[in-house]
């Protein structure tokens, strides 16, 4: 009797640490959008329009990132009318801010909302809007369940696609969470072993593995 109880709380403990490593790092790639940022505003939004309209643009996305720490509210307003007004390269950025913002709020299925508009907008390259995909399971796991978190991520996990690492990560974290523990080794195991898996990701997968060990 006492040996069941004491198993019975190992495996309370155990989900307790695999909630809190998948609060911890299933919101991790949020901090792409800051490189995406820098991507965008170098290759999209300088090509994009005339030179004043992107002035102009370029003031408005200033001031609402700005604004973010003291009137959020007012960023949010901003960065809603660029998003749906600015010049394309602007758009895009407004709304991956928007949508991280109402994410940091805790504000997840509007964020997640956000992600798909970029995700479903044909005027943007690929690899933003595949990043869009991405974001939207990052920053939208604790309202989804790992069926829709896998389908999210399915057109993103082949060798071809430039965030393939991180939606395999992302796959192996959604195993981990609902408790996939032979499954979330395997997956985690699989980015330890890739020599090209960016050493991030390695490190953060050979860290998880050491947790889930038996």
């Amino acid at each position: 009797m006492s040996d069941d109880l004491f198993r019975e709380v190992d495996e309370e403990v155990r989900q307790d640490q695999y909630l809190l490593l998948w609060k911890r790092y299933g919101v991790y790639i949020a901090g792409v959008v800051v490189a995406v940022i820098l991507i965008t505003v170098g290759v999209v939004v300088w090509r994009d329009m005339r030179q004043s309209e992107l002035e102009a643009n370029g003031e408005v996305m200033l001031a609402a990132l700005a604004a973010i720490e003291e009137q959020p509210e007012a960023a949010l307003d901003q960065l809603a009318a660029l998003g749906d007004e600015g010049s394309k390269g602007y758009r895009l950025l407004a709304r991956l801010r928007e949508a991280a913002l109402l994410s940091e709020r805790g504000d997840a299925r509007s964020a997640v909302a956000i992600y798909d508009t970029v995700a479903a907008d044909s005027a943007h390259d690929q690899i933003y809007r595949d990043l869009a995909k991405l974001l939207s399971v990052s920053h939208g796991m604790s309202i989804m369940d790992r069926g829709e978190i896998e389908d999210r991520l399915a057109p993103l996990v082949g060798d071809d696609n430039a965030w393939r690492y991180s939606a395999r990560e992302l796959m192996a974290t959604a195993a981990m969470a609902s408790s996939d523990t032979p499954g979330a080794r395997e997956a985690f195991q699989a980015l330890v072993d890739d020599v090209d898996a960016p050493a991030g990701v390695r490190a953060r997968a050979a860290e998880l593995l050491a947790i889930l060990a038996p």
